[in-house]
């Protein structure tokens, strides 16, 4: 039986551990090519904290995938026999109780104490520790032998290549320009040269240089969006002590290399010529706090381009299947034959079995429904289910009035878009624009655009009703 570690001894482990952490945080800063290196394995491993990612590509360089051992058994795999585990810090929560002027753990307090906080009458607060687990990389299992892929087992999107996907990508990026409320400008306000983007941070916009090219685009887009997303006024209004303008570049060109890479665009321009004069006298804390920002910003937008690409990806895969054919396989997977239930059930029975179907069983439904034409769509329309009416103008659709339903549900078409549908409970939600907003299911381009329909119709119908009424006065 394994000796149990001391306080002490554990705790000497988590300092060896973070010393080692360090390190190799010095060492990428010792060349471009180190630097480089340590960017292609971080956007591997996006999903790890920046402290796990390092202390991976310390133990085991080159890594693929990692995992824990109950993990790799659930996927049918074994840690082969000898293999050492990969060591890597475990968040380990410790809630904290009020008790006599002093606060205890929870577990240790008495019974009347862990009452209190249960009720809420005595004050509690978390605390974060760390302890060490191990984690084991994709070879050092019986995987392979299995026939297990990586992209099996995390699900990856497989991309052929930048150039195959660059439009979605674009689109995915625009996206996540919208979500962040930043302008993306037609052009820059001024002549900018030879610099390939800008980023304006009194306007939060960004402008490329009209004489990039397509592929350019890309990473010169990613390189201002971080410079939006970590350098806008408020980031740098929040900051104890403002970053250097090659700080700020630094961080931009880090973050769109890991993703550029990640979608398997070029990135022969990659360049860290100022990165010796950058880390020049910097401490340690300096160089860990600027890495850990680009790490969490490049995850953020390697998530949501992903998302985006697997939506795009699960459209493609659709179009080659009909409505009809759609909704009879759902009829199947549901169990609905002869089963005669309401709009609502069925909703409400396809969320808590199959969530994420709720969009496309609804796409399918008003397709089949009212014989939709995605590609004739010229204007922003909508429709309601159930209702008994087609597609109408977005405005028309909106302002009906929902107070008496139970649930609505909705399908908007908008012009050279995928279709997105929704539902909500008039108790909690006014009507469906109201929905798009609170849910962020549109940028906020298309949110403004739609907007202003509903706003013609409003106008429209104030008018009407204060003719109607000129015309009784003038009865009378």
């Amino acid at each position: 039986m394994a000796k149990m570690k001391t306080n002490e001894e554990r705790r000497a482990e988590l300092e060896a551990l973070t010393e080692q952490m360090g390190k190799q945080i010095d060492s990428y800063f010792e060349s471009p090519e180190k630097i480089r290196e340590h960017l292609q394995f971080l956007g591997k491993f996006h999903q790890y904290s920046m402290r796990n990612a390092i202390l991976i590509e310390s133990q085991f360089p080159g890594a693929v995938a990692v995992g824990s051992y109950p993990f790799w058994e659930k996927q049918g795999a074994q840690v082969q026999k000898g293999e050492r585990g990969i060591k890597v810090f475990v968040p380990s929560p410790v809630t904290y109780a009020q008790h006599k002027d002093e606060w205890v753990p929870l577990n240790k307090a008495p019974k009347p104490i862990k009452d209190g906080v249960k009720q809420g009458r005595i004050p509690s607060r978390k605390m974060m520790y760390f302890k060490i687990g191990h984690v084991f990389e994709y070879t050092q299992t019986n995987a392979r032998e299995k026939g297990i892929e990586v992209s099996d087992i995390f699900k990856r999107y497989h991309r052929d290549g930048g150039l195959e996907n660059e439009q979605d990508i674009r689109d995915a990026l625009t996206t996540l320009a919208d979500a962040r409320n930043v302008t993306l400008l037609e052009e820059p306000l001024d002549e900018i040269g030879t610099a390939k983007g800008c980023y304006y941070p009194e306007l939060h916009a960004i402008a490329l240089n009209p004489r990039n090219t397509s592929i350019e685009d890309i990473s010169v887009l990613i390189h201002e969006l971080t410079h939006a997303e970590l350098h806008n006024q408020e980031r740098n209004f929040e900051r104890e002590q403002p970053l250097t303008a090659p700080e700020k570049e630094f961080q931009a060109e880090m973050v769109a290399y890991v993703v550029s890479h990640q979608l398997g665009f070029p990135t022969d321009d990659f360049s860290l010529s100022y990165l010796a004069g950058w880390t020049k006298d910097k401490e340690l804390l300096d160089k860990e706090q600027l890495l850990q920002e680009v790490h969490q910003t490049s995850a953020t937008f390697i998530d949501h381009i992903e998302s985006h690409l697997e939506k795009v990806h699960t459209l493609e895969q659709q179009k080659e299947q009909t409505p009809l054919e759609y909704l009879e396989q759902m009829n199947h997977r549901m169990n609905w034959k002869d089963i005669d239930l309401t709009l609502s059930e069925r909703i409400n029975s396809v969320q808590s079995v199959f969530p994420e179907e709720i969009e496309n069983y609804l796409n399918a439904k008003a397709t089949l429904e009212t014989n939709l034409k995605v590609d004739r769509v010229e204007e922003p329309l909508m429709y309601i289910h159930g209702m008994g009416l087609g597609f109408q103008q977005f405005g028309i659709a909106n302002n009906h009035d929902f107070s008496e339903n139970q649930l609505v549900a909705y399908t908007l078409a908008l012009p050279n878009h995928p279709l997105i549908s929704g539902y909500f409970e008039p108790e909690k939600t006014v009507h469906p624009l109201h929905d798009l907003e609170r849910n962020k299911r549109l940028g906020k381009t298309f949110i403004k655009s739609i907007e202003e329909r509903w706003y013609e119709v409003l106008i429209k119908d104030k008018k009407e009703t204060i003719n109607d009424i000129k015309v009784n006065h003038l009865l009378k």
